[in-house]
């Protein structure tokens, strides 16, 4: 594999995921490796006839980075692995493409670079599923229009306008107009004057990235209610000024960022967003510099400053420029001060980032919200709702730029997943968001390719896609063994563990039980609670932020937990 090419193919996916492309095409690049490099074209090899064909449509989108990233034109040949008889047939399609001058290419927008995901964490499958237990299940009588997925995702467009208009006040007729202009939201908004932006993601009111798409959890709840209300208030002063939203990368904080502008773009275009990741917005700290040198009336962030809502993403990067953090400070003090909207996404909680303690007083002041990493009922959500919304098509409004005569061929080349299937790979499967939709994205090709031999995906055939993405040898570890090594470390008995005694060394055994169990175990958080006495979910946050902040203020704690979880992973 050349070395080069590796990482221009990696650049081109850093730059689809900045400019919101679509997750189809993100994931299919993903899956390839890059060939060669050369002065005309880039060879990539696509895992399948079905990648190859589709990135070869892409080939216009992509050169436009290769343009961007090489500063000269260059084409893109798509190949097939060495050895199938049907190679090539990917490189011709792009052959004309090749010979044509990329600079006849439209120049893409050029906002900051997005965040990339770190390590999922894995969970190994606790059981077989059943269907691998000899259990046939037919296909569907027309797959190619599969019934809607009973998945527990946010609010119907209609809904969400109704909870919109309740929350601002306005009464049921108010919110029946707003429900049957939903439809012509997009048309509106083409007409509209949107406010100019500098940098950011180019993001359309048909974006994946609403809170319709976003699929709701009980680890990304708080989050996803305080992301709607933010926008619902955007418009009112004191109400909803600031929100804070913090968890490990690819568990969903942009997506909900993006929502919100997304939101309102659609429904309040005359406030002046400005959107910005770290990166961006460190660019367009040192461009005002530049201009300031030359003028010295610029105002250093002009169009930061003129915004009436600021969405910012990934602080910990700006937090850690010591050349940029004051005018931060002074940029988030005249937000909060000015009773302006301000939301801002980090890896971390406000305290943990090592920053000014002014800055940490002013975050701590807004509403604070944990992403939590996806339990197994949210990551089968997840799965399932990308497997029938992305996958089979079923999303109009994702394809809507897309050749009808390709979308059909994508439809018909997409391989049947059952719903066993979907909550095996949610048993077996990491947490990082993205990583979950490429996984779903491979087990669906590699399904069809199967089903053309005769022959179905099994079990093995999903843990060894599944090797490839996450860690899966990882130890399982259960409930019952986090309950033993507690109750040893604290010498407590498992009914009072369990019971309902609130004595001190009983209450603080519990609490960190039931953290480190929504840690190490992969639970949801109604099934910790029913693991320890029939609690509720409310009960089981309560414990968690207990112990979060006894760590947080005293290193004994800290210290305890990492020994209690060492001793649990080894007797797993």
């Amino acid at each position: 594999m050349d070395t080069e090419a590796q990482m221009l193919l990696e650049d081109i996916l850093t730059f689809c995921e900045r400019d919101g492309r679509e997750a189809r095409l993100v994931n299919m690049l993903r899956q390839c490796s890059a060939r060669s490099l050369t002065d005309e074209a880039l060879v990539i090899e696509a895992p399948s006839r079905f990648a190859s064909s589709y990135l070869a449509k892409q080939h216009e989108v992509i050169e436009q980075y290769l343009e961007e990233i090489t500063f000269a034109p260059l084409a893109l040949a798509v190949e097939l692995p060495q050895g199938d008889e049907r190679a090539g047939h990917a490189a011709a399609a792009t052959g004309a493409a090749s010979a044509a001058p990329a600079a006849a290419h439209a120049a893409v927008a050029s906002p900051a670079q997005a965040g990339t995901a770190p390590d999922a964490v894995p969970h190994a499958p606790r059981h077989l599923p059943a269907w691998e237990a000899g259990t046939a299940h037919a296909a569907p009588e027309d797959a190619g229009a599969p019934a809607p997925a009973g998945v527990r995702n946010a609010l119907s467009p209609a809904d969400f306008q109704r909870l919109m208009a309740q929350m601002n006040g306005t009464g049921a007729e108010a919110a029946a107009r707003q429900a049957t202009a939903a439809p012509a939201a997009g048309a509106r908004g083409a007409g509209s004057p949107q406010p100019q932006e500098a940098a950011g993601p180019a993001v359309g009111l048909n974006s994946k990235f609403t809170f319709e798409s976003f699929v709701l959890g009980d680890e990304n709840k708080l989050a996803y209610q305080s992301a709607l209300r933010f926008a619902v208030f955007a418009e009112q002063p004191g109400t909803s000024d600031a929100l804070f939203i913090y968890g490990h990368s690819g568990l969903g904080k942009t997506h909900l960022l993006l929502a919100i502008k997304n939101e309102l773009a659609k429904d309040k275009p005359h406030l002046r967003v400005k959107y910005a990741n770290s990166q961006a917005y460190i660019d367009d700290y040192m461009r005002s510099l530049a201009e300031l040198k030359q003028d010295g009336n610029k105002i250093i962030l002009q169009e930061y400053h003129d915004a009436d809502v600021l969405i910012i993403d990934d602080i910990q990067n700006i937090i850690g420029k010591q050349s940029t953090i004051e005018q931060f400070f002074q940029l988030v003090d005249e937000f909060l001060r000015m009773n302006k909207k301000i939301a801002i996404a980090s890896d971390r909680a406000p305290k943990e980032l090592a920053m000014d303690e002014r800055l940490t007083s002013r975050f701590n002041s807004g509403m604070l919200c944990l992403v939590s990493e996806p339990g197994f009922e949210t990551k089968y959500a997840i799965l399932k709702h990308y497997y029938e919304t992305t996958i089979l098509g079923n999303n109009s409004a994702a394809y809507a730029n897309v050749d009808a005569d390709l979308l059909q061929s994508l439809q018909i080349e997409n391989g049947h997943l059952t719903d066993e299937q979907l909550r095996y790979m949610a048993e077996i499967s990491g947490n990082n968001i993205r990583e979950l939709e490429s996984f779903c994205e491979r087990c669906s090709h590699d399904a069809r390719e199967k089903e053309l031999a005769g022959a179905e995906l099994t079990g093995d055939d999903i843990q060894e896609i599944a090797n490839q993405y996450f860690d899966t040898a990882q130890k399982v570890i259960r409930v019952n063994t986090v309950q033993a090594v507690v109750e040893e470390f604290y010498q407590v008995a498992h009914k009072d563990l369990v019971g309902r005694k609130r004595t001190s060394n009983i209450a603080s055994a519990r609490h960190m039980a039931i953290y480190l169990t929504y840690e190490l175990c992969s639970l949801s958080l109604n099934a910790i609670g029913a693991a320890f006495g029939g609690r509720d979910h409310a009960t089981v946050i309560n414990s968690i932020k207990v112990i979060e902040k006894r760590m947080g203020e005293d290193n004994q704690v800290s210290d305890d937990c990492q020994r209690l979880r060492t001793k649990i992973q080894l007797r797993s």
